[in-house]
């Protein structure tokens, strides 16, 4: 078994509070510009460095996937869809029936969903990247910006809109695996490795806090931050490949800067059950209208609430019995075929 690189677990931890945040502020996006231009420097790279994440610790399996990622899906999905009925009442009629409903991604499940098909891409990105070196990652890099880019051009169904446009940071893990790896350890004995991309990072970041939150109107570009409908919807190419570009020296850059951090490690190897559940809390505190009393109060009053709901909620999932009953329902039929 191949050692652990702390370094995807703390970038992983960094990533499932960004993930959880996000999700809780974009209830205020709307009526602050402090909240919308935060929501956007969070939108434009976090789910690149998640997607980066899960390609630079996969490795194909196909037992794996059937047993444990296929399994997971449909255990989520099951647990979302008892949750839209007793909790949020939804009539499944009116979106094609339960099973459609349990088949489907809801919200959050997209990316789930999209790992099962990109792990079965995984023989031939490794193919490049083992037999033909760099060379080969660079051309797989090409194909999977290709895909992303022409994926955009169809109005997919079932969410595989987000699949194809969400794919090449996937693949940038998968591809320059051994490049990223040799960053970190460079990183972590050098000061100056760290601290350079985190200033670039602060510096590009701050420019572009500065421009949305000084926007005469709050911004509402919902294709250009989720880049969950094609084209014809309101997609841009341009806004693609900016995006690829932007996610991915952010991934890199923050490879580099926290290469030598511990400080969410912890967190990192434990962001399943969050990324599954936090988003069911989330939508039954909008449904009981927790966050309408300070809609339109001063803009610190909003901000602190969202952060002590997000962190209240971040408690309970990361609550080691919490875990532990989730570690078992997630792997215990994976386990069992191992054993």
């Amino acid at each position: 078994m191949a050692p652990r690189r702390d370094y995807i677990d703390e970038l992983k931890g960094l990533g499932i509070l960004l993930v959880v945040f996000g999700h809780f502020m974009e209830q205020y996006r709307m009526n602050y510009p402090f909240v919308s231009a935060t929501f956007f420097c969070i939108y434009a790279f976090h789910m690149a460095l998640f997607c980066a994440c899960s390609g630079l610790v996969a490795r194909f399996n196909l037992r794996k996937l059937i047993t444990q990622q296929l399994w997971l899906y449909f255990l989520g999905q099951s647990l979302m869809l008892v949750f839209r009925a007793v909790v949020l009442r939804e009539d499944f009629a009116e979106s094609g029936g339960v099973l459609a409903a349990l088949l489907l991604p809801w919200r959050h499940m997209w990316y789930l969903y999209a790992l099962i098909f990109w792990h079965l891409t995984l023989p031939l990105l490794c193919l490049l990247r083992d037999r033909l070196g760099l060379v080969g990652s660079c051309l797989g890099m090409a194909l999977a910006v290709a895909v992303g880019l022409a994926g955009g051009l169809i109005d997919w169904p079932f969410m595989l809109v987000r699949v194809f446009a969400f794919f090449p940071f996937y693949a940038f893990g998968v591809l320059f695996r051994p490049q990223l790896d040799t960053l970190a350890a460079f990183a972590a004995q050098n000061r100056a490795a760290r601290l350079l991309p985190a200033a670039g990072l602060a510096v590009g970041y701050g420019l572009y806090f500065i421009r949305v939150f000084c926007s005469e109107t709050i911004l509402d570009n919902s294709a250009e931050l989720f880049h969950d409908v094609s084209y014809a919807g309101g997609d841009r190419p341009e806004y693609r490949i900016v995006f690829y570009l932007v996610g991915i020296a952010t991934t890199a850059a923050l490879v580099a800067a926290f290469s030598s951090g511990r400080r969410l490690t912890g967190l990192g190897r434990r962001t399943l059950a969050i990324y599954l559940l936090h988003l069911p809390i989330l939508a039954l505190l909008v449904q009981l209208q927790l966050f309408e009393p300070l809609r339109g109060a001063p803009v610190a009053l909003p901000v602190l609430w969202y952060t002590l709901l997000a962190t209240a909620a971040l408690a309970v999932l990361n609550w080691q019995p919490v875990q532990t009953l989730f570690g078992f329902a997630a792997n215990c039929w994976y386990k069992r075929g191992k054993s």
